[in-house]
């Protein structure tokens, strides 16, 4: 009999805690607040071309923006958050690219793409090596990420750099970073998509 009554407090205890885990994170999640982003190019002038975010799936999809670069660019990061990957990876194209994600709070995370636009993979080893965050590290708004490497005639080196953000849990949503750039930054990347013909709102 005793048995039974330990077995069944501990049950009740554990859907309790479990309720109360669900419960705290379904709060934090609720009320985890909208970022505001700066930009992560700080010497515009380097920037040569821009491609924005269009997800109207009647034209081409592009769930962000890019920035074509003179090559050797500083990268900087947006928005204060925590690093939860770096890695490199390969597209259907047989380009390479370096991600780094970074988490800002429960419900809202980012990624930046280093692409120096090669096949080779042992430029994107020194890609990688060019990036001074990690894994597990906790970035500061305009905190340095590293560069984006010389490569010789490479037709389109850029960064490409995504906002998501859970609509529900488990139920993301990637969102145009123009539209949740601070005032100065937005006014500037506004400047900068009218020099080249590009507007946010326009399809590419």
């Amino acid at each position: 009999m005793k048995k039974i009554k330990l077995i069944f407090f501990i049950f009740i205890s554990t859907i309790i805690l479990a309720g109360g885990i669900s419960a705290g994170f379904a709060i934090a999640f609720t009320l985890a607040e909208t970022p505001e982003f700066s930009l992560p190019v700080h010497n515009l002038e380097d920037v040569t071309g821009v491609q924005v975010f269009h997800d109207n799936m009647s034209t081409q999809l592009h769930i962000g923006f890019d920035f074509k670069l003179d090559n050797d660019t500083e990268i900087f990061t947006p928005i204060s958050g925590k690093v939860t990957d770096v890695k490199k990876f390969r597209m259907s194209n047989g380009y390479w690219l370096i991600d780094v994600n970074i988490k800002i709070n429960m419900k809202w995370t980012m990624f930046i793409a280093f692409e120096p636009w090669t096949t080779e993979e042992s430029v994107i080893d020194d890609q990688l090596a060019a990036i001074t965050v990690k894994k597990g590290d906790r970035v500061e708004v305009n905190q340095s990420l590293g560069f984006l490497i010389p490569v010789l005639s490479a037709e389109f080196p850029h960064i490409h750099w995504t906002i998501s953000f859970y609509k529900f849990i488990g139920v993301r949503e990637h969102v145009s970073p123009y539209d949740y750039l601070n005032p100065q930054a937005q006014n500037l990347l506004w400047d900068l998509c009218l020099s080249f013909g590009k507007f946010p709102e326009d399809p590419l």
